[in-house]
């Protein structure tokens, strides 16, 4: 499951199956900006975006959502 934080539009939704590629890039075109949070690689993913020679393409930067030597 994948959890989309939208900051611009102050809401959260759930999409489950597989990643939801087009409704994001066009948020992202709209300049919405959000994370997705995946249950299933248990990863935070955030956009950026790169540009080659005028097209524009959006990348995703991968954090780990628990630090794996976390102690209580």
């Amino acid at each position: 499951m994948y959890i989309i934080h939208n900051k611009t539009k102050n809401t959260s939704i759930h999409h489950e199956g597989s990643w939801p590629d087009e409704f994001l890039e066009e948020q992202l075109n709209k300049g919405d900006k959000f994370i997705v949070i995946s249950l299933y690689s248990n990863t935070i993913k955030i956009p950026y975006e790169l540009n080659y020679h005028g097209i524009k393409e959006w990348e995703w930067d991968n954090f780990p959502l628990f630090k794996q030597d976390f102690i209580w």
